[in-house]
C-alpha cells in the first residue's frame, strides 16, 4: 500500500496528544494537553467539535456505560463531554506534589492503566497503576521517569509501556486475569536511535507501533522487536497514535508543535495537526473501562 500521510481535520493543537476512536459512534477523540482542549470529530474530519478543560489533561478512556474516564495530571474522574459533568474519583491517596499523570490505556477485562512522572523531571519518580472498576487505584511498578504509551499484545500476555525520558519501551509478561504485571525487561532501547518512544498501539498481527518524538516517524516493530517498517512524517514531533475507522485500517497520529521556534514552524507547517493514513494490517478495538 501507498503510504500518503494527510492532515484529519482543521484544528491545529500546541500539544496534540490521546487519539482515542469510539467504533460507537464513529468519531475520534484527542486532545491538546497545554491548550486544556477536548476535541471530537467524526471519520472524515469534516465535523468537528471542541470542548474547553479546567484542567490539564493527560489521558481520557472510553467507558462501558458511556462518557469517558478521566485521567488528569492531578486527579481521576469520570467525565461526559456532551454535559460537562464530572464526578471525581477519590481515596487513592496519590501525591500529586511529586507525581502527575501522562498517558493511559484500558485492558481486556475493563481495568484502566496510567503511568505518571516527576513534575520536576530530577527523578524516576513515577509509577505504573491500575484503575479497577471498583474505582480503587493500584501502583503496580515503580521507577518510572516520563510514563508514556501503553498497549496489551493480541492475546493479552504482554504489556508495552513507553518510558520516554530514558528512551525505552519496556515489555512485561501480563496476567489478564489477575491484572498484574511479571518482571519489566526492556524490549526497545533508543540509546542508538533517533528520537524518543511516546504513544504506541498494537495491531492485529502483534506488531507495535510507536510515536518517535522528534525523529519525524512512526515505527512499527515485530514481536522480536525488529524494525519492520518506518513512516517519516511531515513534522518532527509525532505524540502518539491509534487506530480508527470502520476497519480499523486508518492510523491516527497527534504532534505538537509546543517547543518548536519560530523557524521551526514555519519549516513544519502541519505541527500540531491531527494526521491519518491508511495501513495494510488493521488494529484492535480499544478496551473499555468497566467501572
Amino acid at each position: 500500500m501507498t503510504t500518503e500521510v494527510q492532515p484529519h481535520g482543521t484544528i491545529v493543537c500546541d500539544l496534540g496528544e490521546g487519539p482515542l476512536w469510539c467504533p460507537r459512534s464513529r468519531r475520534l477523540y484527542w486532545h491538546d494537553v497545554t491548550g486544556r482542549c477536548l476535541h471530537r470529530s467524526d471519520m472524515d474530519g469534516t465535523a468537528c467539535e471542541s470542548f474547553a478543560l479546567g484542567r490539564i489533561p493527560g489521558n481520557f478512556g472510553l467507558r462501558v456505560g458511556g462518557g469517558l474516564l478521566a485521567v488528569w495530571r492531578n486527579g481521576i474522574s469520570l467525565f461526559d463531554p456532551d454535559s460537562a459533568v464530572e464526578q471525581e474519583i477519590s481515596g487513592h491517596g496519590i501525591d500529586f506534589a511529586t507525581e502527575r499523570f501522562n498517558d493511559g490505556a484500558c485492558d481486556a477485562r475493563g481495568r484502566y492503566w496510567t503511568g505518571s512522572f516527576d513534575p520536576s523531571m530530577a527523578t524516576a519518580g513515577g509509577g505504573l497503576y491500575r484503575i479497577d472498576p471498583d474505582r480503587t487505584v493500584h501502583r503496580m511498578d515503580d521507577g518510572i521517569a516520563m510514563a508514556n504509551g501503553l498497549a496489551w499484545s493480541p492475546d493479552g500476555t504482554l504489556l508495552y509501556f513507553a518510558d520516554s525520558r530514558p528512551g525505552r519501551v519496556y515489555r512485561y509478561r501480563f496476567d489478564m486475569e489477575r491484572g498484574s504485571v511479571g518482571d519489566r525487561e526492556v524490549f526497545l532501547d533508543y540509546g542508538d536511535r533517533p528520537g524518543r518512544p511516546d504513544g504506541c498501539t498494537v495491531d492485529s498481527e502483534g506488531c507495535l507501533w510507536v510515536a518517535e518524538v522528534t525523529a519525524g516517524r512512526v515505527s512499527r516493530y515485530a514481536p522480536d522487536g525488529r524494525l519492520v517498517r518506518r513512516i517519516d512524517l511531515p513534522v518532527s514531533k509525532p505524540t502518539s497514535v491509534a487506530f480508527g475507522g470502520p476497519a480499523l485500517r486508518t492510523l491516527f497520529i497527534t504532534t505538537m508543535r509546543y517547543g518548536l521556534d519560530p523557524a521551526q514552524s514555519a519549516a513544519e507547517p502541519l505541527a500540531g495537526r491531527l494526521l491519518r493514513l491508511e495501513v495494510d494490517v488493521p488494529g484492535l478495538e480499544e478496551a473499555r473501562f468497566a467501572g
